[in-house]
């Protein structure tokens, strides 16, 4: 019996498509309220390209070329720039390949159109356009198309850091099957709250079925020194992350019997720094904190802190009533609420 047998495989595409809550909608609830489970936040920047392809060459390395675009890109200046933006348009637009784009007649319609060169002859333009860097980037554009564009300085550094886990000594026990350790990595798992569908991805599964254990883990990467991811942990409310899990990995469990006997341990961050990419660390999650992260707790600072449970509850009334430009405390209060003492 291996536990990938109970997981229900889903692609990307459909985990994404998938209608149900998960850490990223939780969190962006937390942070700007219900206006964010209908307006659709994009979040990116190099530290979740980086960190995102840390992930890919840990657990997934033959798909990085299918998410990563990774040759080095010249962008040309003026009107070449405008020329190949626009032709590129085209190739969306219209379904063009390279090669219809590229031909003497469709170079010279679409620079005319565009106002490009309008003083100069069709053999001056011509001239003007038979440049590499034009070829190279309208080609690179198309190639890239749906990828993330990412340096060569980005991916060297995410292989050092992919590499050094899977052969420090803290960490690459735990990349190594065996016939009593099972690996599984970016498993998708669904799981059922309060009748709402919940949807979790860990990276790292490792099930001991000697002893009937299972280990969870995810793996973080950041600026902050490893002494210093508690930071980072509340600052991007990577406890919401925790309880998702535990609670998506004991929902499996308990709806398959053969499951039953099976213990689940504490729930574990690896974290890798940019600033000390050749040490790792492990942070453990106590179960007591879990259960604090679930309920929800007052800060150092007097302030109340929502939890698993509060935002998932509100993610229900958000959704059941289809309300999305009120917070569900303004609303019970009928629009008063106190100032308090902090």
């Amino acid at each position: 019996m291996k536990l990938i047998d109970f997981i229900k495989p889903l692609s990307e595409e459909d985990y994404r498509e998938l209608q149900a809550f998960n850490y990223s909608i939780l969190k962006l609830l937390a942070d700007n309220g219900p206006k964010s489970l209908v307006e659709k936040e994009e979040i990116s920047g190099t530290f979740l390209e980086f960190g995102t392809l840390v992930d890919i060459l840990l657990t997934n390395p033959e798909a990085r070329y299918n998410v990563f675009y990774t040759k080095p890109i010249t962008k040309p200046t003026g009107n070449l720039l405008e020329l190949t933006e626009a032709l590129y348009i085209d190739h969306i637009m219209l379904d063009k390949t390279y090669e219809d784009l590229v031909t003497s007649e469709v170079i010279l319609e679409k620079s005319k159109s565009l106002g490009l060169w309008s003083t100069f002859k069709d053999n001056t333009i011509l001239d003007k356009v038979n440049v590499p860097i034009f070829y190279d980037y309208l080609k690179a554009k198309i190639e890239s198309k749906g990828k993330i564009i990412s340096s060569p300085e980005l991916i060297e550094a995410a292989e050092h850091c992919a590499n050094v886990l899977k052969t420090h000594n803290y960490t690459k026990d735990l990349f190594i099957e065996s016939d009593d350790i099972e690996i599984l990595t970016q498993s998708t798992l669904l799981y059922n709250f309060k009748g709402y569908l919940g949807k979790a991805k860990l990276d790292l599964i490792r099930i001991d079925h000697k002893n009937k254990i299972i280990y969870p883990y995810d793996i973080k990467t950041g600026s902050e020194l490893p002494t210093n991811f508690e930071n980072s942990f509340y600052h991007f409310k990577y406890y919401l992350q925790a309880v998702s899990y535990m609670y998506a990995l004991a929902y499996l469990r308990d709806q398959n019997k053969e499951l039953e006997e099976y213990k689940i341990d504490s729930f574990k961050f690896i974290y890798i720094s940019k600033k000390l990419p050749d040490c790792p660390v492990i942070y453990n999650v106590d179960e007591k904190l879990l259960s604090v992260f679930f309920e929800g707790w007052t800060n150092s600072k007097g302030e109340y802190v929502k939890g698993f449970k509060d935002l998932v509850n509100e993610y229900i009334y958000y959704k059941s009533n289809e309300i999305y430009n009120a917070e569900k405390k303004v609303l019970e209060n009928n629009g008063i609420l106190n100032i308090t003492l902090s």
